[in-house]
């Protein structure tokens, strides 16, 4: 489980009010799409599931990704990426008390925590769709990037800026996005598009 938990994604808050703005990844139209499978998560209510697809699908269209969220179910082969939102008792990982989600590199699976979630939005007053959508778009960004691949600044820090997730202002540096494009412009992750 050491790799695993040397992995794991540990989303603290941040107070620190100098935070460098993490909107480095120009706005451009999405070309790019894939395809993402919501599983398990019925104890989020839709409406909060809904809005945080929109979130982590604008932090993916700022570097020229749109990501398709299916309903067709959670069977394998039904979409490219997973992100299972699950509670913590469910979770088989043995993860820190302040972990909100995790994946694996390399996999095409992630985790979100949602009462973690849900916990620390009303502990720092953010929006739990808010909170919840970047938690998506960084799990999800873990499974795009190589391993270690959490920055500074941005959507991938491992601990989030809370004021700039309530601002709704995180993004990827523009060097990840670039990466995440290039992931899914040599795999079979990119869908055809109409």
């Amino acid at each position: 489980m050491s790799g695993l938990r040397t992995s794991a994604i540990v989303l603290l808050v941040t107070a620190s009010l100098g935070a460098a703005s993490s909107a480095d990844a120009a706005e451009v139209p999405a070309v790019l799409h894939v395809a993402v499978a919501i599983c398990d998560a019925q104890q989020a209510p839709p409406a909060i599931v809904a809005s945080a697809q929109r979130i982590a699908g604008d932090v993916y269209g700022a570097i020229g990704v749109a990501l398709e969220w299916t309903d067709a179910g959670c069977a394998a082969g039904d979409h490219s990426l997973t992100v299972n939102v699950i509670t913590s008792n469910a979770s088989t990982v043995d993860v820190t008390d302040l972990t909100l989600g995790f994946a694996e590199p390399g996999t095409s699976v992630a985790t979100v925590l949602y009462d973690r979630v849900a916990r620390f939005a009303r502990r720092y007053r953010v929006k739990r769709d808010v909170l919840l959508g970047y938690v998506i778009a960084h799990e999800i960004g873990h499974l795009l990037l190589p391993p270690n691949s959490h920055s500074w600044q941005g959507v991938m820090r491992p601990v989030i800026n809370m004021e700039e997730a309530a601002a709704k202002r995180l993004r990827f540096t523009r060097e990840q996005g670039e990466q995440i494009v290039r992931r899914i412009e040599t795999s079979s992750l990119a869908l055809a598009t109409h």
